[in-house]
């Protein structure tokens, strides 16, 4: 039987729709239902702004199989911070929705694959000792019996390998193959109306202590997330990314603006301190009447009971943000 091969798989990217009476809880699967390479999700309608939908793949590399495409609902994004003394938040992104790759992943597709070996070498054991004993004996019954057992179960998985090799199987005990390789990838399916990212701050020393990463992560006023999203086609392949968005430098504004993938920075949670102790205070933006979207609006830094203007400036290169608020334009 021959490993599932690459695929592309058509998901709805429309629109958010207006809020609806269901609430969603974040980190919950969403229906999916698949029709030979396409899959249709039906998304619950949204009652939380911080609501977004992100597709993780995972794929084997030994034999090309990719289980479904799992997708679940979010209401934050927690973003490692790279070992820098300067980072952006794209680098961030970046590391998020970066190929990992998985040493120790048990593959479906091989077990599978390995147990109807196994089930094949049984069968042809037991018709070599078939041969060896009279037809009429009851060594003879057990073996015929034993051949019998063995072809339905090599028929059973033979079905599941070219349908669908996640399907249960009861009764078949699987015989797991070493660990391979496989890679793992998630990416933004749908964006929320308020994109909100928490940097992962937290790092362990050689000796085991855990101490604050002190990058100073590099914000910006518009934020597009257009190369981490997916673009509504899915690649089941291990080796490329789920989907190819355009790169920053190609896709517009205008374009990132359609694709609801244009966001402006609204609030900044900072903590100043180290791990274990600190401050934590709040730049928050205030709309003006008939504004742009490049216009950087008024902005406060609201420190327990002290309220203070600051400019944009002074917001983005604030550096040890903890929390992050962009508004989808």
């Amino acid at each position: 039987s021959e490993p599932m091969k690459s695929s592309v798989i058509s998901i709805s990217n429309a629109d958010n729709k207006p809020d609806g009476p269901r609430a969603v809880t974040p980190g919950s699967q969403v229906e999916t239902s698949y029709s030979g390479s396409t899959a249709t999700c039906r998304m619950p309608p949204f009652s939380n702004p911080l609501l977004g939908m992100a597709a993780s793949r995972i794929a084997c590399v030994k034999c090309g199989y990719t289980a479904a495409i799992r997708h679940f609902t979010f209401d934050n994004l927690s973003l490692a911070v790279p070992m820098a003394n300067t980072t952006t938040i794209e680098a961030c992104l970046g590391m998020y929705t970066v190929i990992d790759r998985l040493d120790d992943f048990k593959c479906r597709h091989c077990t599978l694959t390995a147990t109807l070996h196994k089930t094949i070498a049984d069968i042809g054991h037991h018709q070599a000792e078939l041969r060896t004993v009279e037809s009429e004996s009851k060594r003879a019954k057990r073996h015929i019996a034993a051949i019998s057992r063995l072809s339905d179960r090599q028929k059973e998985l033979e079905k599941a390998l070219a349908a669908n090799p996640e399907s249960p199987l009861k009764g078949v005990e699987l015989v797991s193959p070493p660990p391979g390789v496989s890679t793992k990838q998630t990416m933004i399916a749908r964006t929320p109306r308020i994109l909100v990212l928490h940097l992962s701050r937290s790092i362990f020393t050689p000796s085991g202590d855990m101490i604050k990463n002190p990058a100073r992560v590099r914000l910006q006023l518009l934020l597009d997330i257009s190369p981490f999203t997916t673009t509504g086609h899915i690649n089941t392949s291990a080796s490329v990314p789920i989907s190819g968005p355009q790169p920053l430098s190609i896709a517009s504004r205008a374009d990132a603006k359609r694709n609801n993938c244009l966001y402006r920075l609204s609030a900044v949670v900072v903590h100043a301190g180290s791990h274990h102790s600190g401050h934590f205070y709040a730049y928050r933006r205030v709309a003006g009447e008939d504004e742009k979207t490049e216009a950087p609006g008024t902005w406060f830094c609201i420190s327990d009971h002290t309220v203070a203007e600051v400019t944009l400036d002074h917001v983005l290169n604030s550096g040890d943000a903890y929390m992050v608020f962009y508004e989808r334009l």
